[in-house]
């Protein structure tokens, strides 16, 4: 990890904040937590941090800029504000944030997410992908577990990776289930854990996919697993789990292998 000034840190679900953070303090790296409110899990006092809704833009932006954050990195599961689990009651900055989203033609996540990076710049800070704060994160080509798929799905690893990358051209998501050549399941907006959800059952040999998706900007929301990606996939009755190799982040390795082993997943990752 490069301790190049501070780091600002926009916290949302699940275990990935955490792991930026421990990789800040063995580096002797500053940093600073926004933590969204309707997602991030409460910091201890001795983190230095604010909770804001995510709704507060322009409140997060400030408090990132007053502690002299250099850099930004999104890190965990965040939603889109939906009304309810989110109370939309935007700042000024929210509002400005808004119009420039909404006065483009693209809805996208992609367009929300350049839209974001554009704020950040005309501030003088610069959103930096998980994989670079942290390259240890990184999923690297070949199978992290002991487990190991069969020669014919291995085969198919890299039709199983153009059918993901399908599927993210509709800007819905970066996931599907494959069994074979067919999609039994697309991500929607309710992410990867909804979708797994979705299955009931299993397939025969299916499995989890997460690939970018065809022009998303690299240092947003790359595809991410997790102990709990292993651990849906299982319940959902699938065989493993690929991603997109060298672009995807894996939280926590080696949990994730101890767990997907012990449950009888494979995870691999390869180029697409």
């Amino acid at each position: 990890m490069t301790a190049i000034g501070k780091l600002g840190i926009v916290a949302g679900a699940g275990e990935l904040p955490l792991h930026i953070m421990r990789a800040c303090e063995a580096a002797g790296r500053p940093f600073f937590v926004v933590a969204v409110d309707e997602f991030a899990r409460t910091f201890d006092a001795s983190v230095p941090h604010v909770r804001n809704p995510i709704s507060k833009v322009g409140r997060a932006l400030a408090a990132m800029k007053r502690n002299a954050c250099v850099d930004v990195v999104f890190a965990g599961k965040l939603q889109r504000p939906d009304g309810q689990r989110a109370k939309l009651r935007p700042d000024f900055g929210g509002l400005l944030f808004l119009a420039r989203l909404f006065g483009t033609l693209e809805r996208s996540d992609d367009r929300l997410h350049r839209t974001i990076v554009n704020m950040m710049a005309k501030r003088g800070m610069r959103v930096v992908s998980p994989l670079e704060v942290v390259p240890e994160l990184t999923a690297k080509a070949g199978c992290l577990t002991v487990t190991q798929p069969a020669a014919t799905m291995r085969a198919a690893f890299g039709q199983a990776l153009a059918l993901a990358k399908e599927h993210g051209a509709t800007k819905q998501g970066q996931a599907v289930v494959v069994d074979g050549s067919v999609v039994m399941a697309r991500e929607g907006r309710e992410g990867t854990d909804a979708m797994l959800a979705s299955l009931s059952g299993g397939t025969a040999n299916g499995i989890l996919v997460k690939a970018m998706a065809p022009g998303q900007l690299m240092t947003m929301d790359p595809p991410a697993i997790g102990v709990e990606t292993v651990e849906n996939a299982a319940r959902a009755g699938l065989k493993g789990i690929l991603v997109e190799a060298e672009r995807s982040v894996v939280v926590d390795a080696a949990r994730v292998r101890a767990r997907a082993d012990e449950l009888g997943l494979f995870v691999c990752a390869e180029a697409a």
